[in-house]
């Protein structure tokens, strides 16, 4: 069930992709399942290119997560979230081997779009401290099954932590600790259900090749960026990944 790829042209295409989504990844934390995943789909089916993601999100991810200080009390903070969101995880992989594919891009990117207006429309949106802990255990179990079947388990943890109010660094750390979690938890649970097998877990781990060069070139891009800006292209971003979902379901 792996498709490979074989032209040249499609090898050069797929890696420019995974430069791009290294990039987008670099600058705003987030990005590169919502860059790659559609791109990718053009030249394999979708688990093939779901595969191809799985090294790449979790090591781009713990390139980000460890970098700095504040770890250790970050992932204190989000340790509830990170628990639903590993359940959640583990449930969506063993949905990815059963359900349509192009139904699920469908869902995602809708889901996607719905997420990203709600806080462009509402920018003073906040989540006070009393609620973040009740909202992590359905935010982690809603954004694990969407992730286990797509990879895209960032919208809804991303409007999530955005509404914590975090400074630009913590934000990006915390994303990308959560995204480590998932990841890792994507990886192995992708593995156990048969979704990606030895060939494709190569050629993905390859694939961080790329995505590196573009998250070196998003860092230095990230450091001359206004916060508020900042958080803007964000939500841009999510917006427009879920929208090329939505044209990817739909066969367009």
């Amino acid at each position: 069930m792996e498709q490979l790829i074989t032209s040249p042209l499609s090898l050069l295409a797929c890696a420019m992709a995974f430069v791009a989504g290294g990039v987008v990844k670099g600058l705003i934390s987030i990005g590169l399942p919502i860059v790659g995943l559609p791109f990718l789909t053009l030249f394999v089916d979708v688990k093939t290119a779901v595969g191809l993601l799985l090294v790449p999100i979790f090591a781009s991810n713990l390139v980000q997560a460890f970098e700095g200080k504040g770890t250790f009390s970050l992932m204190h903070r989000f340790r509830v979230l990170m628990i639903a969101l590993a359940a959640g995880i583990f449930i969506g992989t063993a949905l990815l081997v059963r359900l349509d594919q192009k139904l699920l891009l469908l869902v995602v990117g809708a889901f996607a779009i719905a997420a990203s207006l709600i806080v462009l429309l509402k920018p003073t949106l906040a989540i006070p401290p009393r609620v973040e802990r009740a909202l992590a255990v359905p935010v982690g179990l809603a954004a694990g099954v969407i992730g286990g079947m797509s990879t895209l388990f960032g919208p809804l943890v991303t409007i999530f932590v955005i509404g914590l109010k975090l400074d630009r660094d913590d934000f990006v750390k915390a994303i990308s600790l959560l995204y480590t979690i998932a990841a890792g938890c994507l990886l192995v649970g992708s593995i156990l259900q048969g979704a990606a097998g030895p060939t494709v877990l190569i050629a993905s781990s390859l694939c961080m090749i790329p995505v590196y060069f573009g998250m070196v070139i998003g860092r230095r891009i990230r450091q001359m960026i206004d916060p508020a800006l900042f958080y803007r292209m964000v939500l841009v971003f999510v917006f427009l990944g879920g929208a090329n979902m939505v044209r990817q379901g739909l066969g367009f």
